[in-house]
């Protein structure tokens, strides 16, 4: 009995220790601490014997049927709660002891787990199918798996990776005004940079060539700046080609979990429609379901309804599922994963806000017309000013044709206001006042 509990026990210090040294680099972007003591509180809030036992038993396991793709801070917290509770389907594995990713991310492809992508190791996170099976003869109907890791959607090398272990999949693909989700994305990541300061993992921050050098920026301006750098640019067309070809077994440490860390995501993030194409290239269009935000909160039971009849449709057993939604009805979203407010100096700022507006409304009307509707996000002056200046403002965004960021935005029918392209030579945003 002794020397089983001192092999585990060395076994969860050793996966642990490893385990906690990349996610200092990959999730916090840090050198990881020289103190044993620093590393021993990631230990408290990670899953080392787990993993190892699920590494061992992966090829026992199955594979999701069903993918929530994010964007992040898009509800994709609050629909996984949902799928669980009212769909009955069953969540993925995570490494992390943290109420909110329980049974609703693996962060696989996002390279938490040594940077390994390999699609072989994948089903580590899921169910043994064994239980799928006793599912099945118990209930009567099959046992529907997703993964809610909502940093797939924006992921350049995610998409050939899922097609590599589900070939025909439920693909939920979770909308949010792109001004309101950087803000929201902005609010979480200092939540996590003062997580990172609890654990005690110090500021040696990580820099070239895995981190630009300043990393992280310092203010919610410069992360919108960084993100559409030529610099950063030029790291996510490194990670656009890390796409082309097999697929990859191991990710390269600069690129995770998003290219030159979290922070430098913020234009990718907002750029939806151009994240679709890519995934559409793989998977067609059949495989989709597009919910807005607003949708997951007010209308939950029509969310579920409309993944259930997806379920149907593509796997043929989505009774079960249907049985579930028609007692959705009614039925109050649960409010997940909200992010709490900003000290003022790191707020952002209002001219920023403006100016995002302007450059995202051609890339929101290219996305109404991929999935085919109109999210009204330019027509509610209440609840997004940021789209409705006030008179005598124009605002000027300018072009990074090097980048590619397509067209700039100008002034169109319905707005308050016309807007003036700048074409400016370098990447930054500018607000000109017109008397």
């Amino acid at each position: 009995g002794f020397a089983v509990a001192a092999s585990l026990a060395l076994a969860r210090l050793g996966v642990g220790v490893l385990f906690a040294r990349h996610a200092c680099r990959t999730v916090f972007s840090r050198e990881p601490p020289d103190e044993l003591s620093a590393l021993a509180s990631l230990l408290q809030v990670t899953r080392p014997l787990r993993i190892a036992w699920r590494l061992l038993t992966a090829r026992f396991r199955t594979t999701p049927d069903v993918y929530i793709l994010g964007e992040v801070r898009c509800g994709t917290t609050t629909l996984a709660s949902m799928l669980r509770s009212e769909l009955g389907m069953s969540g993925p594995f995570t490494p992390w002891v943290h109420p909110l990713a329980d049974e609703k991310e693996s962060f696989y492809f996002s390279g938490h787990y040594w940077g390994v992508v390999a699609p072989a190791l994948y089903p580590l996170a899921f169910p043994l199918r064994v239980w799928r099976w006793l599912h099945r003869w118990l209930r009567g109907r099959r046992l529907f798996v997703f993964e809610g890791c909502a940093s797939y959607l924006s992921s350049p090398w995610a998409p050939r990776l899922v097609a590599a272990v589900t070939p025909r999949p439920v693909l939920v693909v979770c909308l949010r005004e792109p001004v309101e989700q950087h803000r929201s994305w902005w609010r979480l990541e200092q939540a996590s940079l003062a997580w990172a300061e609890e654990l005690r993992l110090g500021r040696r921050w990580l820099g070239p060539p895995h981190r630009t050098a300043g990393y992280p920026p310092k203010s919610f301006r410069e992360a919108v700046l960084l993100s559409r750098s030529a610099e950063v640019g030029a790291i996510w067309r490194r990670a656009d080609e890390l796409a082309v070809g097999p697929p990859l077994r191991r990710m390269p440490a600069w690129a995770l979990p998003f290219p030159n860390g979290q922070l430098s995501a913020f234009d990718r993030m907002g750029r939806l429609a151009d994240s679709i194409e890519r995934w559409r290239a793989i998977f067609g269009s059949e495989c989709f379901v597009f919910v807005s935000l607003d949708e997951i909160v007010h209308t939950p039971g029509a969310v579920l309804s409309a993944i259930a009849a997806k379920c149907s449709e593509l796997h043929g057993e989505g009774n079960g599922l249907a049985d579930c939604t028609a007692a959705a009805d009614g039925l109050r979203a649960p409010c997940k994963n909200a992010s709490a407010p900003l000290p003022d100096d790191l707020a952002p700022d209002e001219l920023t806000q403006f100016e995002l507006a302007a450059y995202y409304r051609p890339h929101n009307e290219r996305l109404f017309r991929v999935i085919g509707r109109d999210l009204g996000w330019h027509n509610d002056p209440h609840r997004y000013p940021f789209y409705h200046p006030s008179p005598g403002v124009s605002i000027a965004m300018s072009r990074d044709s090097e980048w590619g960021l397509g067209t700039t935005p100008g002034s169109g029918p319905g707005s308050r206001t016309d807007l003036s392209v700048s074409a400016a030579s370098d990447s930054s945003l500018c607000l000109v006042d017109v008397l």
